[in-house]
């Protein structure tokens, strides 16, 4: 077997892999006998069949498979031996395509491949980058204080609804032309809605001040916001069926409840912080400001840590071989890619991957390796994002665990972790090598910040 490789310019070549016959034809004819042995063909005993015969049935199929192994393997040792670090997948060449195969002849294929750029990094202390420090006052304590008053509220029932936190539970009914029920039409029983969700004024009028054992006529696309995911679980109808519901249906009140806040108690800590560990007002409204600053903190890192990255990429002005990149996402992902889409689709692949190839360089530069234990971090970290908030009451560590152990078998998820534990492992090296200037702000300057940021980031 003979490959050249074609290099055309710094990102771009052509890999000619000559498959001559002596390549693939033992494999071919061992492979025929071995089929021959287990063919069972009528009027032949088994494994007496003539070659000829079975090589009518299968050869064509088997030669394929062997050239193709054969220039497969040709390919890939090549660029392993020569340490070749493509982008993408090698794509084959129009001029390679066979119309007719035979065996016994060599046969040469050209695979285009795109190759990474080189470059070398350029991280210092003259990188400067601002983290923020946000401020956190007693008002801010005291919304959160509020909302867990209503987390941890109790639902009572009241007569008449009559504020934005009541849910009003309705018995529905799909009504005909004449306001009568629909024969086979839809009903559905106890659906709930929260005045405070009802974005028409019209079905927020209606239900406000509505008294238990009422009944009315509703417009079910108005009440539901024309909400057809939300409208299809409520009322039992699959999604494709709910266009065709007719927009009038009778409903009867049978139940109003309202959220009362929690009192501010010992059942309130409990609740929010576990048995104990807060016995004071003056210690909730400690822990919440700690949690709240918590909160902003891990917003202003994550914050520091996309400006961070994003510029040092954009210094570093990675080129890719873009032309041959969108050839190989349209040829390898045709579902996702196409020449319609390709231009504006590639954009975030092309971002990603110069993001993946700065990460590789720091890695290799700084001698970056991801352990297990960086994996199960990543892996815990994610489970809290997940769950939110300030605080996470009742989740401890062997909770956790318990959660991300089945995770963790899967590919897909493992692979997630393992790129997270990458990034934050990058991210702490980066940050030793450039200069932090921290900078104190409010709330409302810092969500600003954010809110541009993100406005910029996602038009870019």
């Amino acid at each position: 077997m003979n490959v050249t490789f074609d290099k055309k310019d710094a990102l771009n070549g052509t890999i000619a892999v000559q498959v001559q016959s002596t390549d693939y034809m033992p494999s071919y004819d061992k492979k025929l006998k071995d089929y021959r042995k287990k063919a069972n063909i009528p009027g032949f005993r088994p494994g007496a069949a003539p070659v000829g015969m079975i090589e009518k049935q299968v050869g064509t199929s088997l030669l394929l498979d062997e050239i193709n192994t054969a220039a497969s393997k040709g390919l890939y040792d090549f660029i392993r031996e020569n340490k070749i670090n493509m982008l993408g997948e090698p794509v084959l060449n129009q001029e390679s395509l066979i119309e007719k195969i035979e065996k016994g002849i060599d046969y040469t294929f050209k695979f285009d491949l795109g190759v990474a750029p080189e470059f070398e990094l350029n991280i210092t202390k003259n990188d400067v980058f601002t983290k923020y420090s946000v401020s956190v006052d007693d008002a801010e304590v005291e919304e959160e204080i509020t909302r867990m008053r209503k987390r941890f509220g109790k639902l009572e029932d009241v007569s008449i609804a009559e504020q934005d936190n009541d849910m009003v539970y309705l018995n529905l009914v799909e009504l005909a032309e004449d306001n009568l029920p629909l024969e086979g039409g839809v009903k559905a029983d106890n659906v709930p809605m929260l005045l405070s969700a009802l974005k028409n004024d019209d079905a927020k009028a209606l239900l406000t001040g509505i008294s238990k054992g009422a009944s009315s006529t509703v417009n079910i696309f108005t009440l539901f916001n024309h909400d057809e995911q939300e409208m299809s679980h409520a009322l039992g109808v699959a999604k494709v069926g709910v266009a065709d519901l007719n927009q009038t249906f009778s409903f009867e009140v049978v139940d109003i409840k309202r959220n009362f806040e929690g009192e501010i108690n010992q059942e309130l800590f409990d609740a929010s912080y576990g048995p104990g560990n807060i016995t004071s007002l003056e210690e909730l409204k400690t822990k919440v400001k700690e949690d709240i600053k918590g909160f902003y903190t891990g917003q202003a890192d994550h914050l520091l840590e996309h400006n961070m990255m994003d510029t040092i990429v954009a210094k570093h002005n990675v080129t890719l071989p873009d032309e041959f990149l969108k050839r190989w996402l349209m040829e390898r992902y045709a579902d996702k890619f196409n020449t319609d889409n390709i231009e504006t689709a590639y954009l975030p692949e092309a971002n990603y991957l110069k993001n993946h190839l700065v990460e590789e360089k720091i890695m290799a530069a700084q001698n970056i390796n991801v352990e297990e234990t960086d994996i199960r971090a990543a892996a815990i970290e994610y489970t809290k994002q997940m769950f939110g908030g300030y605080a996470m009451s009742g989740l401890n560590e062997d909770l956790i665990n318990q959660l991300i152990e089945p995770s963790l078998k899967k590919e897909d998820y493992r692979s997630k972790m393992i790129n997270a534990a990458v990034k934050t492992k990058v991210n702490a090296a980066v940050k030793e090598l450039i200069t932090i200037e921290e900078k104190e702000v409010g709330k409302d300057e810092f969500m600003k910040i954010v809110e541009e940021h993100n406005h910029s980031h996602h038009n870019h």
